[in-house]
């Protein structure tokens, strides 16, 4: 993959990256900022919770934190796209309510995406170019003035979502898994086991995990580990100490915590603790 230009700073990551390699299965992966994701051109699928979305050109998606997804890119033709990641610290406060309305409602079984196609004549990819332009400039002036440009973005999302009707995406799963992922989502913290669910939903384990991950792109286990080390990362950062966060988030065995942690992040839960908000 070629970072054709790139932008990371605490508060936001922008890239406009550009790539011919192919790969066979979803890259998954969940975090907890704030997403847009605009696709230019290419020949991917885009997994989202169970969603299977086909991005056609000058498309966009926007993703709430927490949520699991992930790319297949499925031919060598040319796959570019702009993406941001931002913490909502980087917005105005009486900006804020208004921007994040255009993002799905982290309320529990809520949608958690929404895509909207035929976006050209909007020009959005102009706000994305001015985004290029300033990842050119020195970093000094770039901090300055990357919170206006991100808040450019945001005016014409917010835009685009009252002229818009979102595209409604049938999810490729049955009933089962979705409630499945909705159960892991709102008993993230509690004990759960292979052998609980296969009874709580009458389903054997061995089905389970196979349908799960067609679904998901992953096991039932490591989302459920994934989604708890994000949910941990973020309450590092809100100021809890390691072994707190590693309870809160549902792991009964710090041992187990951390490597988990250092599997999925590649660096020690102290490092994000370092970073905390007080």
């Amino acid at each position: 993959m070629a970072s054709l230009s790139s932008i990371n700073s605490k508060l936001v990551q922008f890239s406009y990256n550009i790539s011919n390699d192919i790969n066979t299965v979803h890259q998954v992966h969940c975090h907890n900022v704030y997403e847009i994701y605009y696709f230019i051109e290419g020949d991917v699928d885009y997994l989202v919770e169970g969603k299977l979305y086909r991005p056609a050109p000058h498309s966009l998606l926007l993703l709430s934190p927490h949520v699991f997804h992930g790319v297949k890119v499925k031919s060598d033709l040319s796959y570019r796209r702009f993406t941001i990641h931002f913490d909502p610290d980087i917005l105005p406060n009486d900006l804020r309510p208004l921007f994040l309305s255009a993002f799905p409602s982290n309320e529990k079984h809520s949608q958690r995406e929404v895509y909207y196609e035929n976006l050209e004549a909007m020009q959005l990819s102009s706000f994305f170019e001015a985004l290029v332009s300033l990842a050119s400039q020195p970093e000094s002036l770039q901090r300055q003035l990357l919170p206006t440009y991100i808040d450019a973005v945001l005016a014409q999302i917010t835009l685009i979502c009252q002229t818009h009707s979102p595209v409604q995406v049938e999810t490729r799963t049955s009933h089962t898994i979705t409630d499945i992922i909705a159960y892991l989502n709102d008993n993230l913290t509690q004990p759960i086991s292979l052998d609980g669910l296969s009874e709580h939903f009458n389903i054997s384990k061995h089905y389970m995990n196979r349908a799960f991950r067609k679904a998901a792109g992953t096991t039932v286990f490591d989302y459920l580990i994934y989604k708890r080390v994000i949910f941990a990362q973020q309450l590092l950062m809100n100021g809890s100490t390691a072994t707190e966060a590693s309870l809160q988030s549902g792991f009964r065995d710090y041992t187990v915590f951390y490597r988990a942690y250092r599997k999925h992040l590649g660096h020690s839960p102290m490092e994000d603790r370092s970073l905390a908000h007080f």
